[in-house]
């Protein structure tokens, strides 16, 4: 009996479930908490300088920002925009398009993730700093809202764009899924 390949879905479900599960347990490891410091860094770095081309004070030690009046937080692992790039690269690794498209998608959206990521956590400094009583909201709220939001819209562009053909070409008829 010829064995059925199960359809896309299942097999998107399941891997974005599994790389969530796995980003999500590595997250927690003081293993990967050492090996992605230098990361953290470049971010609080790239942040700090961002922030002082807005004219904003801010000092940095580590991956700690402050704001003379006080106002401070650390950037971990979890702002790293591990989980959103974890999602976007295995959607662009199960779904079907040619080896280029993929490759294009995963630059793009990890350049539009860090870039996205890095807007994130200028504004959350920013919202510190004016209305500390916001942060929560901005950062436990808002900003995931954005995120989802950039993910689903970045993902329907690019599935649209990879499937279109140019014009006369139309694509190569598939057959379905046989039930046996």
């Amino acid at each position: 009996m010829k064995r059925v390949p199960e359809p896309i879905t299942t097999r998107l479900v399941l891997g974005l479930a599994g790389v969530m599960v796995a980003l999500l347990l590595l997250e927690q490891a003081p293993e990967l908490q050492r090996l992605l410091e230098p990361v953290n860094l470049g971010l609080a770095r790239a942040t700090e300088w961002l922030i002082q081309r807005l004219d904003m004070p801010v000092a940095r030690q580590g991956a700690i920002l402050t704001h003379p009046d006080g106002f401070s937080y650390r950037i971990t692992t979890a702002c790293s925009g591990l989980r959103p790039a974890g999602l976007i690269i295995v959607t662009l690794l199960m779904v079907p398009a040619t080896w280029i498209w993929r490759l294009a998608g995963v630059c793009m959206a990890l350049v539009g993730i860090e870039a996205l990521n890095l807007g994130r956590l200028v504004h959350l400094y920013w919202v510190g700093v004016v209305d500390p009583d916001a942060f929560f909201m901005a950062h436990r709220v808002t900003w995931n809202i954005v995120a989802i939001a950039a993910i689903i819209g970045f993902l329907a562009a690019w599935l649209y764009l990879s499937q279109r053909r140019p014009s006369g070409k139309q694509p190569r008829a598939v057959k379905p899924y046989a039930l046996q």
